[in-house]
């Protein structure tokens, strides 16, 4: 079931936010959309000049209320991507009405190199931040993949740069600064596209508005390349197909608004295993020297080295190779000394942690209970059940004991059967009372395999009352175990622990 299938759209509060996203009358509203952008596309290679720019811009403007109805319907703290798109969209527009005012207005032959440029990037900026903003909300479990992900089609677009669009710009004659914002317009297209396609593939449900999103992009990307290889510098005309590209991303972003399911677009995905690899390893290797690979390959076939490239890209990936390694290496060592400090079975701190810990209170001069619990029986289930009923047993051992203690104090897995509980600012007149709630615990049976075991339990307490080092207090409470365990063997009528 999705989440909108448990959404009783006839009961839904009334006013201006409305839960997930619109009723389902809200398809209405998509297909009429989707419909009418649809057909000013088509019809736009066979209008007139001054009709292409009215087609033009209304269907640029169309995506705007597309994503205020978005952004009035998302939860606030959900809102800071559409912001980011409806500034770029509000960012584009301008740039357009003033490139048509120049050309039409005016009568220059271009509005290239006028303020129409200046929005036209900032649009870009503000598209890049609200995909961004996406990939960080959604990839938040798969840093690692998005890491990767963004190296690599970052260095494809160093690829594209260098071998496609830069000799086309440098024989055609486009203004320096045009090259050095295309050069940067690539990279930062590339490096989010490439993040997109990781959710994409590492998603399990199938998510329209992410696809929706991703489109926008692609159209994107694939209008400033084609933009760059069939326009010439300086002229405002321009083959009716490269502005279609640009109005097919403009849809795709005003549908992704209206989809419903843009709610699980900014919900976390998956968290796919990561780990340093050998063939991870080589890949980073790899984007570290493929931009000082490519300016060498231009110095082969007697081309000037690409500074602008080399600086670009090296600023970009490096930094992300050297974070990626960190967070390999960081995540690598938190699982070892994770390991290294709790029981496999029970995923208890163990001995050695549990002594870490009681050093560390003892330092602190609190007052501090410690109970040491030994099963009785424990070898008898495990002689029945084998060793993974004895593990079914110690894993409820330990649940029992975590849930009957406060949230600071320290459960630990002592020894094979045996238990042990830091009750750290716990007074000595609390002991008593500790001592009997652990005993409580085990006069319910537990569960092995299916049947009822009974099992009991020696408890002993000590408190800190006199100075002494951690392992002399462990010392003391193991003898108090070794006490309550004579003294339940000389009791009659006390249960020894059976299975």
């Amino acid at each position: 079931m999705s989440v909108f299938d448990a959404v009783e759209w006839d009961r839904r509060p009334v006013g201006r936010y409305r839960g997930l996203h619109g009723g389902p009358d809200g398809l209405r509203l998509t297909v009429t959309y989707l419909l009418i952008s649809l057909a000013g596309i088509a019809v736009y290679p066979l209008l007139s000049d001054t009709a292409k720019m009215v087609d033009y811009l209304a269907l640029s403007f169309a995506p705007v209320p597309a994503v205020m109805i978005g952004l009035n319907r998302t939860p606030v703290g959900d809102r800071k991507p559409f912001w980011f798109l409806l500034a770029a969209l509000v960012s584009f527009n301008a740039g357009n009405v003033a490139w048509y005012w120049y050309v039409f207005a005016m009568g220059l032959p271009t509005g290239d190199g006028t303020i129409a440029g200046i929005f036209a990037a900032l649009g870009q900026i503000f598209m890049f931040c609200g995909a961004i903003t996406i990939v960080a909300r959604r990839g938040r479990n798969d840093v690692g993949g998005m890491i990767d992900s963004t190296i690599m089609s970052m260095a494809l677009g160093g690829v594209i740069w260098d071998f496609v669009l830069l000799p086309h710009m440098q024989d055609v004659g486009t203004p320096q600064m045009t090259q050095i914002a295309t050069c940067v317009t690539v990279f930062m297209l590339t490096g989010v596209l490439g993040c997109m396609a990781r959710l994409v593939l590492t998603a399990k449900e199938f998510i329209p508005a992410m696809w929706l999103l991703v489109a926008a992009m692609s159209c994107s990307l694939s209008g400033v390349l084609t933009v760059s290889l069939v326009v010439a510098p300086g002229t405002s005309g321009r083959p009716a197909y490269t502005d279609m590209i640009y109005l097919v991303g403009f849809t795709a972003l005003g549908l992704c608004a209206l989809a419903r399911s843009v709610v699980r677009l900014l919900q976390p995905g998956p968290a796919p295993k990561d780990d340093l690899t050998k063939g991870r390893l080589a890949f980073l290797g790899f984007a570290l020297c493929v931009m000082p690979a490519v300016g060498g390959a231009r110095e082969l076939f007697g081309q000037p080295v690409d500074v602008a490239l080399l600086a670009v890209g090296t600023a970009a990936v490096t930094p992300l190779v050297m974070v990626r390694i960190w967070r390999v290496w960081s995540e690598r060592v938190r699982v070892l000394r994770y390991q290294a400090s709790h029981d496999p079975v029970t995923d208890l701190p163990n001995r050695h942690e549990f002594a870490s810990r009681l050093n560390a209170a003892l330092g602190g001069g609190v007052p501090l209970v410690v109970l040491l619990c030994e099963l009785d029986g424990f070898k008898a289930v495990n002689d029945r059940f084998g060793h993974a009923g004895g593990d079914q047993l110690l894993v409820q051992v330990a649940e029992r004991l975590v849930s009957c203690t406060r949230e600071d104090d320290t459960v630990s897995r002592f020894g094979t059967d045996e238990f042990a509980i830091l009750c750290v600012d716990a007074e000595h007149a609390d002991a008593p009372e500790l001592r009997r709630r652990i005993e409580r615990l085990f006069r319910e049976a537990f569960t092995v395999d299916g049947e009822p075991v009974s099992m009991g339990a020696s408890v002993g307490v000590v408190c800190d009352d006199r100075v002494e080092a951690g392992e002399q207090l462990i010392q003391r409470v193991s003898d108090a175990v070794s006490a309550a365990k004579r003294e339940r063997h000389e009791m009659p009528g006390i249960p020894r622990g059976s299975s």
